[in-house]
This record gives C-alpha cells, sequence and structure tokens, in this order.
C-alpha cells in the first residue's frame, strides 16, 4: 500500500470522539480478534514491543527538553529573524538622504513597534496558544480547527483533532466497525448551527472563505519559500564587496550555497537544527555585543527612538511607504507559527520572547546610534557599523556568521513549507506524496523529498533571476504581509466560533492588528512593478494548483459516494421484507371479517443480483483483502463500487472477505498485539478490518501481519496455512464527464469552453498525478494481487 494512504483514512480521531464515552464503559474483549502473541513470543522482545503506548500529548515535557527544543530551535526557525538587520535599516524610506537625526530615530522607532506588535503581541500572546491544531501550526491547522469545529471540512476527510489513548483503541475501533447508522460525513452542520446560532447561509460562506483563506495564505508562504532563501544568501554574500569590491561571484557562490543547503535536508530538522542551533546562538550574542558597543561608542542617547513620537513622525514625513522597508524586520514570523510541529509551542515563545527579541532590538538601535553620528553608511550599515570597521578581524567573524545564518534561515521557511504540505495531504488538498518523518518523539518532524527537490530547482532559478540581493528585497515583503492579514483573519474566526470567546475580543483583535497589517499590504504593492509582481505570481500559480487539486478530488469523492452500493440493492435478502393484509371479506367463502395475509417469498441470503440477473453467489475457498481508503468514513450499510464490480460480473468471491483500512497513529510505533482489529459484517463471511502504523513506520503489508489477520478469522488451524490470499485493489481511470448540450448555441458554446477546461484539469492533470502517487507498498511480500477498475467520468 502506499506509505501516504488516503486522508480519508488518516487522522481519524475525530469521528472517535462520537463513540469515546460508550467505549469507556465498554468491557468489551478483543483478545478473540486479535492474534496476541503467545508466551513463548515473550521472550523475544523487540523494540517495536518496548514503544511506549501513551500518545505523546499524555507526557509532559521536562525542563530540561523544553530548554533542549528552544535551544535547537535556533537553529532551525530564527535564521530569518535574525539575519533582517543586515538590509531593513537601508530598505526604509527617509525624508532626505542621507538621513538626519530624527529620520533614523523614526526608523528605529517603527521597526521596534511593529516588531513588538506583530511578533510578540499578536503572534507569541495570541496566535501560538489559539492557533495550533493537534500540535501542528500554520494557516492549515487554524482552518482545520474551525472546519473540524463547525464540520465543514472538504467532504469524505476526517480532520485530525482529539487523539484517543492507546489502551482504548480496540473498545473504540471495534465501536466504529459496529456502527449501524449511516450519518458519518463531515459536512452536517446542522447541530453546530443551532449551537452558535448562526445561518446556515452564512455557515456556506464561511465554509468557503476559510478554505480560499487557507489556500492562498499556504500559497504565499510557498512563494515567501523562493525568496527567503535567494535574499538572505545573497545578501550574505554580498558583503564579501563591501571589503573586497572586486569580487563578482556573489551569485554564483550563492548558488552553490543554496544547493548544499537543499541536500542536507534529507537528515531531518533534528540534527540540522542541533548542528546550526550553536552558530545562530553566537550570531545572536553578536548582535548584542555590537549593538551594545555601538550605542555606548557613539549614541547613548538613541533610546529615546523606542518612544512612539519618532515612528509618528517619520510616518507623517514619509507616508505609508515607510511600512514597506520595516517590515522586512519581521519577515520569517508566519514560518516561525508553522515550524511549531518541529518544537512545540513553549519552547519557541520563550526563545523567541527572552533571547532573539532583545538581541534584534539592541542591534538596530546600534545601527541607529551608529548612523546618527555617520548618516552616509545607510547603504550598508550593518557591516559597515562594524567595530573595527570594514577588513577588521570582527568584521570577518560577523561576516562568516551572517554567511552561515543566513544559510540557516533559509531553514525556517523550509521547513514550514514541508509543514504546510504534509498537513495538506492529511487534508487531501495536495497529492499524496511520500512523507518521512525524521523523529521519533514528534509527528510533525517531517522531510518530504519530492518537496524538496522542487523547491530548490525554484529557489535556484529565482536567484539567477534577480541576480542580487538588492533586487529580492524589492520583490520582498508583500507576500508576506498578505500572509499576516490572512492569519488575522483566520485567527478571528477561530477566537469567535471555536473558542465562543466575548465578540469584544475578535473585534478587538481586528481594529489592533488589521489596520496595522492592512498598511504594510498597501505600502507593499507599490513594489509590484519593481518585483513584488513575483510573489503574487508564484502564490497564484501554487493557489491554482490547490484549489484544482481540491475541486477535482471533491468531485471524485462525490463519484465514489454515488457508485457505493446499499447490501439490500446487491442482496435481495437484505431488502425490507413486506407482507399484505387484506382486512374485507371473502365472497366465496360467505365470511366476513377474515384477515387474508400474503407473504412475499424472501431470496436465500446467497442470491446477488448481477449483470446477468439474480444468481447464487459462488464462494471458493481463501481469503481475499480488499483495500477500501473509506472503510472508516462509509455507512455500514453499503458496499464499496470494487466490490460490487466483482459479484455483478463474476458472483464469485473468496469464503472469507476482509475489507482493510488503514488508520496511522500519533505515535511512531505500534505494538503487535495491538496492530489491528477485526469485526464481523452482517453478511456471511465479510469482516472487517482497521490497521494500526505509527507515524514512523512504513504502511505496508507483512507477510507476517497477512498470517495475523487470516489466523483470527473463524477457519479451522488444520487448513489456514493452505487457503489461498489474493488482494484486491481498485484501479480506475479518472477521466472527464461527457459533454452535455444544449438547444440554444449560445449556451452550447459557453458550455463547450467550460467543458474543454474541465477535460484539460481532470484528463490531463488530475489523472496523471493521482496515478503518479497511487503505488502499492508490498515489502518483500509476493502477493496475488487483482486490480479492478474502469473508467471513472467525473
Amino acid at each position: 500500500m502506499d506509505t501516504t494512504v488516503n486522508a480519508a483514512s488518516l487522522n481519524t480521531e475525530e469521528m472517535y470522539e462520537e463513540v469515546d464515552n460508550e467505549a469507556r464503559s465498554s468491557n468489551t474483549n478483543t483478545n478473540n480478534n486479535h492474534n496476541h502473541n503467545n508466551d513463548d513470543d515473550d521472550d523475544e522482545e523487540s523494540s517495536i514491543d518496548s514503544t511506549p503506548t501513551q500518545l505523546p500529548p499524555a507526557v509532559k515535557q521536562s525542563w530540561r527538553e523544553i530548554f533542549m527544543l528552544s535551544f535547537s530551535s535556533l537553529g532551525a526557525i530564527y535564521g530569518d529573524l535574525g539575519t533582517s538587520p543586515l538590509y531593513t535599516m537601508n530598505s526604509i524610506k527617509y525624508s532626505q538622504s542621507p538621513p538626519n537625526k530624527d529620520d533614523v530615530y523614526g526608523a528605529v522607532s517603527i521597526i521596534f513597534y511593529v516588531f513588538t506588535i506583530i511578533v510578540i503581541f499578536k503572534y507569541v500572546c495570541i496566535v501560538l496558544v489559539f492557533g495550533p491544531n493537534n500540535g501542528e501550526g500554520g494557516q492549515v491547522a487554524i482552518y482545520a480547527k474551525i472546519a473540524r469545529f463547525l464540520k465543514i471540512g472538504p467532504k469524505g476527510v476526517i480532520i485530525p483533532g482529539k487523539k484517543v489513548e492507546t489502551g482504548e483503541l480496540d473498545d473504540v475501533d471495534l465501536k466504529i466497525l459496529a456502527r449501524q447508522d449511516t450519518s458519518m460525513s463531515t459536512d452536517t452542520i446542522h447541530s453546530r448551527i443551532e449551537q452558535i446560532k448562526q445561518h446556515p447561509v452564512m455557515i456556506k460562506l464561511l465554509k468557503n472563505f476559510i478554505l480560499g483563506a487557507c489556500f492562498f495564505g499556504c500559497s504565499l508562504v510557498m512563494s515567501d519559500g523562493l525568496l527567503t532563501p535567494t535574499t538572505s544568501v545573497l545578501s550574505a554574500i554580498g558583503g564579501i564587496q563591501i571589503a573586497v569590491p572586486s569580487f563578482n561571484s556573489v551569485l554564483a557562490v550563492s548558488e552553490v550555497i543554496l544547493i548544499v543547503l537543499f541536500l542536507i535536508q534529507r537528515f531531518g530538522s533534528t540534527k540540522i537544527s542541533f548542528t546550526f542551533a550553536p552558530i545562530v546562538c553566537i550570531w545572536m550574542f553578536g548582535l548584542i555585543i555590537c549593538g551594545i558597543y555601538n550605542i555606548v561608542a557613539h549614541h547613548p542617547g538613541i533610546f529615546a527612538a523606542l518612544s512612539p513620537y519618532y515612528a509618528i513622525k517619520i510616518l507623517r514625513n514619509g507616508g505609508i511607504d515607510v511600512f514597506g522597508g520595516a517590515m522586512l524586520a519581521i519577515t520569517g514570523t508566519e514560518a516561525m507559527f508553522a515550524d511549531i510541529g518541529h518544537f512545540g509551542k513553549l519552547p519557541i515563545q520563550l526563545t523567541l520572547s527572552f533571547f532573539v527579541y532583545p538581541a534584534l532590538v539592541l542591534c538596530y538601535l546600534g545601527q541607529g546610534a551608529y548612523l546618527v553620528k555617520h548618516p552616509d553608511a545607510v547603504v550598508n550599515p550593518f557591516f559597515i557599523s562594524l567595530p573595527g570597521g570594514t577588513g577588521s578581524p570582527v568584521y570577518w567573524i560577523m561576516f562568516v556568521l551572517s554567511t552561515l545564518t543566513s544559510i540557516i534561515a533559509s531553514q525556517a521557511l523550509i521547513l514550514s513549507v514541508f509543514s504546510i504540505t504534509s498537513q495538506l495531504i492529511n487534508l487531501d488538498c495536495f497529492p499524496k506524496l511520500r512523507v518521512v518523518h525524521v523523529s521519533h518523539q514528534y509527528a510533525g518532524k517531517v522531510y518530504i523529498p519530492t518537496v524538496n527537490w522542487m523547491l530548490m530547482i525554484g529557489v535556484v532559478c529565482t536567484a539567477a533571476g534577480f541576480q542580487n540581493s538588492n533586487n529580492v528585497t524589492a520583490a520582498y515583503g508583500l507576500g508576506i504581509s498578505l500572509d499576516l492579514i490572512v492569519t488575522s483573519c483566520l485567527i478571528i474566526i477561530c477566537l469567535f466560533y471555536v473558542y465562543n470567546t466575548n465578540v469584544i475580543w475578535p473585534l478587538a483583535f481586528a481594529l489592533i492588528f488589521i489596520p496595522l497589517e492592512a498598511c504594510l499590504v498597501i505600502a507593499n504593492l507599490k513594489k509590484v512593478p519593481h518585483g513584488a509582481w513575483f510573489p503574487l505570481m508564484m502564490a497564484v500559480l501554487f493557489g491554482t494548483f490547490l484549489a484544482t487539486w481540491r475541486w477535482a478530488r471533491s468531485k471524485r469523492v462525490e463519484h465514489e459516494l454515488r457508485q457505493q452500493v446499499k447490501i439490500g440493492d446487491l442482496y435481495p435478502f437484505f431488502q425490507t421484507k413486506s407482507v399484505t393484509v387484506d382486512l374485507g371479506c371473502d365472497l366465496d367463502l360467505g365470511t366476513r371479517g377474515r384477515q387474508r395475509v400474503t407473504v412475499i417469498p424472501q431470496p436465500a441470503k446467497n442470491q446477488v443480483e448481477t449483470k446477468f440477473g439474480t444468481q447464487v453467489l459462488q464462494k471458493h475457498p481463501g481469503v481475499g483483502f480488499m483495500y477500501v481508503d473509506s472503510l472508516l468514513t462509509n455507512s455500514p450499510n453499503t458496499l464499496p463500487q470494487l466490490y460490487a464490480k466483482i459479484v455483478q460480473n463474476f458472483a464469485s468471491i473468496p469464503n472469507n472477505l476482509v475489507f482493510v483500512g488503514v488508520r496511522v497513529l500519533s505515535i511512531p510505533y505500534v505494538v503487535d498485539h495491538q496492530r489491528f482489529v477485526l469485526a464481523p459484517m452482517k453478511l456471511p463471511g465479510h469482516f472487517k478490518c482497521i490497521i494500526r502504523y505509527g507515524f514512523m513506520e512504513e504502511i505496508q503489508m507483512s507477510e507476517e501481519l497477512i498470517k495475523s489477520i487470516v489466523g483470527s478469522l473463524p477457519i479451522p488451524e488444520a487448513i489456514v496455512d493452505e487457503l489461498p490470499v489474493v488482494h484486491f485493489f481498485e484501479n480506475d481511470i479518472i477521466q472527464c464527464r461527457e459533454f452535455e448540450r444544449d438547444d440554444k448555441w449560445i449556451i452550447n458554446v459557453v458550455m463547450r469552453l467550460k467543458h474543454t477546461v474541465r477535460k484539460l484539469v481532470v484528463n490531463y492533470f488530475f489523472n496523471p498525478l493521482l496515478q503518479l502517487t497511487h503505488e502499492y507498498n508490498n515489502g518483500d511480500v509476493k502477493m496475488e494481487r487483482i486490480l479492478i477498475g474502469g473508467i471513472a467520468r467525473i
């Protein structure tokens, strides 16, 4: 089976809430449904058997662990924020050139307040507290939290939420397999509408808005993933030209560094962050030392710049354009939120608030102090203001550190792209690419090879196109400012609906942050002719890709739901039995009031409706495994189309048929005796089976697992090993539906154009991607596989 199975079978904890309370009170014994290890096997202790079965959230982090995560986070998510002093002060629009004292004070003041309000107040105090979902961050996490709460997520997708402890897995899974109701759709929102007292039309608008905002925000982060590495590395390598003007290989050296950066991603964020953390830590201490030195040596009165008076004054003189440069100080903030799954909320809050923030503020104050005395240094205030001047030992030490830290700055965006893509895959909003979990302790630490190589090609091409850091800086900022507004809108909705706060708090949030972020957007819109069109173009391309994929997947899910077959339609025996009652008189017998009951004959249980009429279902000795992605979301009274195709065309199946679904848990490994749960269906010889895997495990059907499931079936032990086992997979080709004509030729022209676009999307975009990512991993097991399919038109 594919290592990234359908999102409908991933993260299925949400539906388990519905039966959780009932499962807790149930004493169902599932020992008979598993092939438990014998006593003789106790001596053969494996690493999997010794894996803790409690979910990570149930274990509190020690302060030592929090400290280590805080330190390692330095090497992964603060590089972008930490390297902003390289280019922020010289990007501010001053009223004159070189700037005067008030201009310098104003620049430092506006940077301080933008950073404090956006990064500290908004993200550290609010977004990191209310935004994460299931330990993950980014706009996808906020969307998932809202959609799960209101039950307005994508059809056929179970959104991750509450986790179930492993000790309750058997009871809960058996309850799910034995469900008899048919209301498992995730978009049934009537009860939630009654609770929040909202009109259905508003909920529908909200459903479309949050999904669109999620896609747009993710697209902006991905476009930033192209610009941030380019900006950081080109800016750092460009520092060589300050001391050595004859150096002309900035672009070539930058390209090599960028390629090496992506090559090392396969080692995982844990190893990379621990390798990079000491470098960033030294860099931050360097910023503190240089800042304090410049303040003391050049202009101690620079602390007066922290007064909002100077921020207001520079805005009055320079207009809203001042925000265009000031916001470069907060680049990487959204990536920090998206990377929360790699390190956790508390370590990020502690490191940013008590180390990174003071270091950056002192650095900007130091640059301002130097510029007050040497305004001509505004062309590159960071390197020129270093103690000892250009060419000094301090200069080259800080240059090397800035180069290394700039490389690390790219790490934050790369990890955020991995995290966001992984969440989108789980929500069935992205092709099912291979996701590699690089940590046994944290499910959010992932590496996606395909995304890594595509991102590397994009970044290398972007650097080659922009040539130098000045050109990239002109394009930088618009995507980030738009991203800030998207996050704010989603957080406002989350506060109002999910946390049910008083309306005054979401309103206060909107009044404080939305106007400021709108000013950032307006200021950066003027950069569009100078290069800001690039992130907009890339965001539109990425957003179109996500929206197209989700649209096609929704049509596919609707097609699957329509193709599901009711048990009664396939097996006449399970149709509603009916009788005819006649309460009239029988004239021939001359009697009155006698009841005459006509019983309609019922077909046998083994009769099925086939394409050749009603026939007796032939069963041959053997065991069949039928893999159904939507096993956990389907109604128990329906059968998948794959099963119907076999019965209707061949009227023959193995006498033991197991419908198999997969569930990935939030623990690294699953012990053998909890690997699967099996439950019988009302059809004789039919069973449902949920197979569980940890997030660190490769999803495959091993020979031992197959034998364990077969051994749990009601089959005599003497013939278990002799029964043939066959595996059924659905292998449909997805094609566009046929063109439907209309009586009016004008409508026909429009419909023809629409159908052409639809055909291109479905036949030449969606279907090839679906087939490319739909591979089955059998490991070293040689299995008899039957691929059954046809053309599914959507």
